[in-house]
């Protein structure tokens, strides 16, 4: 009987009530496409959809209310085209702090003559081996810290400055994915720094010690010494350099939430 009843509510809900909870599903789906964790190749699709709604189920109630239902066919394909732009730029936002990890992995792999050596990557495209450490390792601390909880928070500030149906400033927009972009390659390079100084000095020193003896293949000693040498400074300066990135990624949110609120 309970079934029953409930098959008939569900029943009762009106079309313009089922297409503001897809549109609200539109955004949420866009943002767990890029979230870190959630968001990787190698996570089945049955998991990211579950847990895409079940925060539509959390956050209709709240929104709901306040949002105006499309009066005709194409302005309800205009809503879930506004909301799924939304919902990709929120998730790239937070995203961008794991391109820069594997921009930071690829540089330093590049300095350590490393580059070469490519591999599968969590999000099936291949990667340099430094590169995937740091992003797996990225992915779990992101994970720990609580990311997904603080995402939440954003989805629901987020109907306050971007109303359900409404589209992005395309100017806003614009300038604002350049500063992301431009901060990401700048915070990439500041996490590379040191394998940055090391490659830099290993080159400084091979062409000194060519120079030196030309008929030596300085090539065959030095690059098996700069490469133990980078494994020695990863494994001294990883700490340091994921709790860096750590902050950098807690600063993201909290500045998507002070912009929000």
């Amino acid at each position: 009987m309970e079934v029953i009843q409930a098959i008939s509510a569900i029943s009762n809900i009106s079309t313009p009530t089922i297409l503001l909870v897809a549109a609200i599903f539109a955004r949420i789906s866009a943002l767990v496409m890029f979230l870190p964790g959630l968001g990787e190749q190698a996570v089945p699709v049955r998991p990211r959809l579950a847990v895409a709604m079940a925060i539509t189920l959390i956050l209709t109630p709240l929104v709901i209310s306040s949002a105006t239902p499309p009066e005709t066919n194409s302005a309800a394909v205009m809503m879930m085209v506004a909301e799924i732009i939304s919902g990709a730029i929120l998730g790239f936002s937070i995203r961008i702090a794991i391109f820069t990890l594997q921009t930071a992995g690829s540089i330093a792999s590049q300095s350590l003559s490393l580059a070469q050596l490519f591999g599968s990557n969590i999000d099936a495209s291949l990667s340099s081996p430094i590169g995937t450490l740091l992003m797996f390792v990225g992915i779990v601390l992101a994970v720990m810290a609580g990311l997904h909880f603080e995402t939440v928070r954003v989805l629901v500030l987020s109907f306050e400055i971007m109303p359900l149906g409404v589209f992005p400033g395309a100017s806003e927009t614009g300038s604002w994915a350049v500063e992301r972009v431009a901060f990401s390659f700048a915070a990439s390079l500041s996490l590379a720094m040191p394998f940055v100084v090391l490659g830099f000095i290993y080159n400084l020193a091979i062409g000194a010690a060519n120079r030196a003896m030309p008929q030596l293949m300085v090539a065959f000693v030095g690059v098996p010494a700069v490469t133990l040498a980078g494994m020695m400074l990863l494994a001294l300066t990883a700490p340091v350099l994921l709790g860096v990135w750590l902050d950098m990624l807690n600063d993201i949110v909290r500045t998507l939430l002070g912009e929000m609120s």
